[in-house]
């Protein structure tokens, strides 16, 4: 007799020794024994854990005549196979002509559907049912599927579909709809050692637990891939497996190197870490597999970090059980989640872009410099105090006479700010009442507005009069009185606009057509109170739109005032402002540059 490898001589023959899948066992002996069978089974999860065997076994179970469970005093129905009678042997071998298995895969279109349909209608040759095994069903054409709906839907009563699966997604809902839907899931590790437990004692394979957790390690999940891999160990390193062994067949690197590497991560040791990466390398460590050793290492350091009694999750072999807990407490959760996250993304560009050890030495280096997170109620506790040191500072009352001001606004020239009367008030209020101007960012308020009061004279006192100058001669001292004017009037005069003496008190000045439309009557009236005060009587202003005259453009140059002031005087003001003094004292700070 031939050779039979591990996977196909350990496959289970009955319900009771499916492993990890009593879910769907349970349910599906239920409906033998109450004869309750459906006639379309849906079978979907990952690869390796059981779907064709369920469904092999169902076959049998269904077709079995001898389903009856000897006891000592009576005889009782049971809804395991026998594995026994012709039905079974033949269903187990595959000679059976009432169970066929179609590969979906390679049968694909609508022509092998129209085949299966013709067929459905004969009878069973000996079984009591006539089944269909269709692995890989989401390999079916979108013709195909349609082309079984029917069939699937009303079958004749010999006839069972079984479909398996791995994407359940990609079968259409009309499909799943018609079907029983069975999921299989990934088994857990305790399981799967279990199992591999009891076939090396059987076979006399020498194998201790550290082996068989590495070996259920590499499986993810799939008892036929754990059972393909220590087949392929036996046939390399023989019977007597060890975890060096283990580690050098499978490319994995050795336990020492990986447990030095992780160390040198948690103690941010860069110099340490590369050497340890670069011995591996020379060892001829799969890198890939490496990654994945040290994402699941500080994966089970971040469940104990979390509680210690998620030890039951760990992968790691029970012997590292110690270890690994006093290294949790000494990391926190969210710094292992951050270690955790870099690596995974490492391990995407090396599937992505290649250069597997370029990117580890860079994930090692930016792994050394991940600092602990601040936690929430440090920060809490930080901005209270602050927020007391605000309180003591007095930010908290607003001075009575005092405007309010934000103290993290741009700072205004304190001698500059012009005091002025409002001239809505009364006669008697304006001496006893005086308001501060307010700072409005578009006017440079180091240029004083110069407003007339309610006898018609110019309020602002920084305005010399000279009160002898002769109108005539207004294109000589034009520049002198547009300095006095308010800014955004000066805006709006550009340098070619000269006025013209027209008559003995009118002054015409050109300016834009854009800018005719802006002018009001008290901006005329503010020009013709400023000139008063230099010729000494009274003018009138008429502005007249000039082609000749250039758009008014905007200019934010710095005032010359401004742009007398070095760097350094600049700072030192800004140093003596007393919001800003407070602020600097209350935060320890100091005026590194002022724009």
């Amino acid at each position: 007799m031939s050779y039979e490898v591990l996977a196909q001589k350990w496959r289970p023959q009955n319900f009771s020794d499916v492993v990890g899948q009593e879910h769907i066992t349970t349910t599906l002996k239920n409906q033998i024994l109450s004869e309750r069978i459906g006639h379309a089974y849906l079978f979907w999860g990952p690869r390796g854990t059981g779907k064709t065997t369920v469904a092999r076994i169902l076959a049998k179970a269904v077709n079995c005549p001898n389903r009856i469970q000897e006891t000592e005093f009576d005889s009782t129905k049971t809804a395991e196979p026998c594995n026994q009678c012709e039905f079974c042997n033949e269903i187990s071998q595959d000679r059976s002509f009432d169970v066929i298995e179609m590969d979906a895969a390679s049968n694909r279109g609508i022509d092998t559907i129209r085949d299966l349909r013709e067929n459905v209608k004969l009878s069973p040759a000996s079984c009591t049912y006539k089944i269909y095994i269709i692995d890989e069903a989401h390999m079916l054409s979108t013709e195909a599927f349609n082309a079984l709906l029917k069939t699937l839907e009303e079958p004749p009563p010999h006839v069972m579909f079984i479909m398996a699966t791995t994407e359940h997604a990609k079968i259409p809902k009309t499909i799943s709809s018609r079907c029983q839907d069975f999921d299989f899931r990934h088994l857990e590790n305790e399981k799967i050692i279990e199992r591999l437990q009891l076939i090396v004692k059987e076979e006399d394979i020498s194998a201790d637990l550290d082996v068989l957790t590495l070996i259920t390690r590499q499986s993810e999940g799939c008892l036929r891939d754990a059972e393909n891999l220590l087949e392929r160990l036996v046939s390399s390193a023989g019977k007597n497996l060890t975890v060096e062994a283990v580690e050098q067949t499978i490319g994995l690197g050795s336990s020492s190197l990986v447990q030095e590497l992780t160390e040198a991560i948690t103690e941010r040791d860069v110099a340490k870490g590369l050497k340890t990466l670069n011995n591996l390398t020379k060892q001829g460590t799969d890198l890939s597999q490496c990654l994945d050793q040290l994402i699941g290492y500080f994966r089970d350091l971040r469940l104990l970090a979390i509680d210690n009694s998620l030890s039951e999750q760990v992968q790691s072999p029970k012997s590292d059980l110690p270890r690994l807990k006093q290294q949790a407490e000494q990391m926190s959760v969210g710094r292992l989640s951050r270690i955790i996250k870099i690596l995974m993304h490492t391990n995407q560009d090396i599937k992505q872009y290649g250069y597997p050890q370029l990117l580890l030495e860079t994930a090692l280096i930016q792994l050394s410099s991940l600092e602990e997170g601040i936690p929430l109620e440090e920060i809490i506790n930080k901005l209270s105090a602050l927020e007391q040191k605000f309180d003591s500072a007095g930010f908290s009352e607003t001075p009575q006479h005092a405007p309010q001001q934000d103290i993290f606004s741009p700072l205004t020239n304190q001698p500059n700010l012009q005091q002025s009367i409002s001239p809505d008030l009364p006669a008697s209020t304006k001496s006893d009442t005086p308001t501060v101007a307010s700072f409005d960012p578009a006017e440079d308020q180091r240029i004083p507005s110069s407003a007339p009061d309610g006898d018609g004279n110019v309020s602002n006192p920084s305005v010399v009069s000279h009160g002898s100058r002769d109108l005539a001669d207004l294109p000589s001292f034009w520049k002198e009185v547009k300095s006095k004017l308010p800014r955004k009037l000066i805006h709006g005069l550009p340098e070619g606009s000269i006025p013209t003496v027209n008559g003995t008190n009118t002054v015409e000045i050109a300016c834009s057509r854009s800018y005719l439309f802006m002018i009001t009557d008290e901006d005329k009236k503010t020009i013709a109170d400023v000139l008063r005060q230099e010729v000494g009587k009274p003018v009138k202003i008429e502005l007249v739109a000039s082609d000749t005259v250039p758009e008014p453009v905007v200019s934010e140059d710095v005032p010359e005032e401004v742009e007398r002031k070095t760097p350094l005087l600049r700072r030192i003001e800004a140093q003596e402002d007393p919001q800003l003094k407070t602020v600097l004292d209350l935060f320890e700070a100091k005026v590194v540059e002022t724009q």
